[in-house]
């Protein structure tokens, strides 16, 4: 008889079959074992598929879908939180690794503390070859009873948003919206769940990072793939996956990253469950934010205007794909 687990982890991926099955092992072989491992596929093209199902026949805890399409990374983000049934949630990608307490720790954290809403570990880094980097040191300290200082922290101290594979309190992400198909929508999410609780950091390392050529920050734009001449070869958001990676349909649409962030995180402060005087205070934090991204803003009018110039010089192509790089973190 299938019973409810405690704990749902959604693992997307597309063209994963480097190191999903190191992935499946790190999560099969945690000390902490109510939970479910819900694996969408976005169409891959090598081997994902034939490992995922070969796991999922030997392990009852593991649900297999399959897309007929790769609909972005975006679509598949939100595919496997909403096949969650666990009164935790927790997204996993197919290139990092647990160690084998980290379940347990954050289970452990949220079932004490009911005004957490976010358990996270630290984290290391290493390379495709599983040689050790370094351990990276999160700025982030969301941990205060205070709404504003919790969201202050999120949106003015720059962090790789690790905290977005921690486990997470899913009643805290009915509260908000789902990870939208943009760029740095996992960094938004996470400003609006520091907005409805505390989060927690696990003072060790359980948390590894995979760093690797084909990792989805390393995916350039389709604007950028062909010779041609351009009003710029920048891209916006350095160091975060293109548009298109999040929806391949957008692969010419322009748009205004920066610009966007700023609208999500005026209408996080609008819709939290907080009084007048502490929205205010929020409010003013974009003054700030606006300050130390001026130089990006105007960027994204730049890359904008090179978008729309691509589009008028490959009018007649079709819309490309992104890269297989896939999914990966």
């Amino acid at each position: 008889m299938y019973s409810t687990p405690l704990l749902s982890i959604g693992l997307f991926v597309y063209n994963g079959e480097r190191f999903l099955e190191e992935v499946l092992q790190s999560i099969l072989s945690q000390t902490f074992t109510d939970f479910e491992l819900i694996i969408s596929d976005n169409a891959s093209t090598d081997r994902t598929g034939e490992i995922a199902q070969a796991y999922a026949e030997r392990d009852d805890r593991i649900r297999y879908y399959r897309n007929e399409k790769n609909m972005g990374a975006g679509w598949n983000v939100r595919r496997v939180y909403e096949l969650a049934t666990g009164k935790y949630f927790k997204w996993a990608a197919a290139d990092d690794l647990l160690e084998p307490d980290l379940l347990r720790r954050c289970v452990e954290i949220l079932e004490c503390d009911p005004d957490c809403v976010v358990a996270y570990a630290r984290t290391k880094q290493i390379d495709e070859n599983g040689t050790f980097i370094k351990n990276y040191i999160s700025p982030v300290k969301a941990d205060s009873n205070d709404p504003v200082a919790r969201f202050r922290e999120m949106l003015l101290i720059n962090h790789n948003c690790y905290q977005i594979f921690g486990v997470m309190r899913i009643s805290a992400l009915h509260q908000i919206p789902a990870q939208g198909s943009y760029m740095s929508s996992d960094r938004v999410l996470l400003a609006r769940m520091s907005l409805l609780g505390r989060f927690y950091e696990v003072p060790e390392y359980l948390f590894i990072s995979r760093r690797h050529r084909q990792q989805s920050s390393k995916t350039r734009p389709v604007r950028l793939a062909q010779p041609r001449f351009r009003l710029t070869n920048r891209q916006a958001q350095l160091g975060n996956p293109p548009l298109e990676w999040w929806d391949p349909a957008k692969a010419r649409t322009i748009s205004f990253p920066e610009f966007r962030e700023l609208r999500e995180y005026s209408l996080s402060i609008y819709r939290a469950p907080l009084g007048a005087r502490r929205k205010l205070r929020c409010y003013s934090m974009l003054l700030p934010w606006i300050k130390t991204r001026r130089k990006r803003l105007w960027r994204d009018l730049i890359i904008a205007a090179d978008q729309a110039l691509y589009n008028v010089q490959f009018a007649k192509t079709s819309t490309a794909r992104f890269p297989s790089g896939g999914e990966a973190s």
